[in-house]
Parts: structure tokens; sequence; C-alpha cells
């Protein structure tokens, strides 16, 4: 779901292809995304292409790939600082929460967009593996949410009925649907104020110990 990857690192020739590629498909999908304009972008020839990639499809494994493994990293860091001042799992969770709000919402120019909705959008294009790496991706923004969660539960009880499982995939829901709001009515601050309002959500649905 994410696409920044600020840190430092070397560009290898077939990270510079993903990264136009990304930034392609962001822009106006994965139908109109070609080779052709992929190979003037980064400089290479189609050999050049063809060196890293059987093909647009196996381009687009890697992609989802490592947004994958990507937002895993991610994850672990998030909940690591979340859990630095509190063993509490509600305080740690909301704390994670807030986290995601200020990096999702300090974004330049706003959130660029979901790579694994574009790929969805355009699924009858795609192979069974590149839906198979983008059914990972959102699975592990569910399981994330929903290992939380549950320690939550543990600990405070809910002071509603609440099945978990579908309080977790409200967090993914949201910031896809936050990204294309507010990407439409040019208004940056919908993503991070859609989290916090989450946030808010799950700091009342349980009782306090």
């Amino acid at each position: 779901m994410t696409t920044s990857r600020s840190s430092a690192r070397a560009v290898s020739k077939r990270d510079e292809i993903l990264d136009a590629a990304e930034k392609a498909i962001l822009d106006k999908g994965v139908s109109a995304t070609t080779i052709e304009e992929l190979i003037a972008e980064v400089g290479i020839s189609k050999n050049g292409f063809f060196y890293h990639f059987q093909d647009k499809h196996q381009m687009i494994e890697a992609i989802l790939d490592r947004n994958l493994r990507f937002d895993e990293t991610w994850f672990e860091d998030l909940l690591s600082k979340a859990a630095q001042a509190t063993d509490d799992p509600l305080k740690k969770y909301l704390a994670f929460l807030e986290l995601l709000a200020t990096e999702l919402g300090g974004l330049q120019g706003g959130h660029p967009g979901c790579l694994t909705t574009a790929c969805c959008y355009q699924d009858r294009l795609l192979s069974r593996r590149v839906r198979s790496i983008a059914s990972d991706i959102l699975i592990q923004w569910r399981q994330v949410s929903l290992t939380q969660l549950k320690e939550v539960a543990a600990r405070h009880p809910p002071l509603f009925e609440v099945d978990l499982e579908e309080l977790s995939d409200m967090l993914p829901a949201l910031i896809d649907g936050s990204i294309i709001f507010s990407r439409v009515v040019s208004d940056i601050a919908i993503l991070p104020k859609q989290i916090r309002l989450y946030r808010a959500l799950v700091e009342n649905s349980f009782r306090a110990v």
C-alpha cells in the first residue's frame, strides 16, 4: 500500500525500472504503462529490460513483492516505536495508529496512491501470481491490526460486541478510500484525519483498566 522508500540504498538498474513502473502505474494504470516508455525513462535498451524481467507481468510481480517486503519492515518499525513507551496493548496500538497517521499524512503532496489497488482495478490483465501477491499485501495489513486488536481485547474487554477481524479490515479499507477521496478533491488532510478517526473508534471500543 505504501510507496515511499526514503531510506538510503544503492539503486540498481532493476530498481530504477521498478521505481519508474510504480510511478507510471499510479499515474495512469497498468494497461497504459508500456515497456517502451520505461526503457526510455530509465535509459536502457529493450534487451536491458528483458535481462531483468521476462515480461510486464513478471515486472509487476517484482513491484508488488518489493512492496510486500517493504510493508513488513515498515510495520515492524512502527510497532517497535509504539512499544517503547508502554506495555499496554491498547496504548501500543493507539500509538501505532498515530505514527501511521503522521507518516502517511506527512508525504509531500499527499499520498501518491495505492499500488495494490491500481493493479486490482485491472486484474484481468494480470497473472494469478500477481493477484496472489496483491492479496498477500492486504492480508498482511489485516494480520498486523488483528494481532494487535486480539492483544487489546485480551486485556481490555470490548464495550460492545465487535468482530475484531472486521475492525482490523476497516483500517486498510479506509486508507485506500481516503487516498482516492483526497486525490479527487485535492485535500491531503483527509487521509491522516480518517486514520485518527479510526484511532478514536478503537480507543472508545475497549474498556479502560
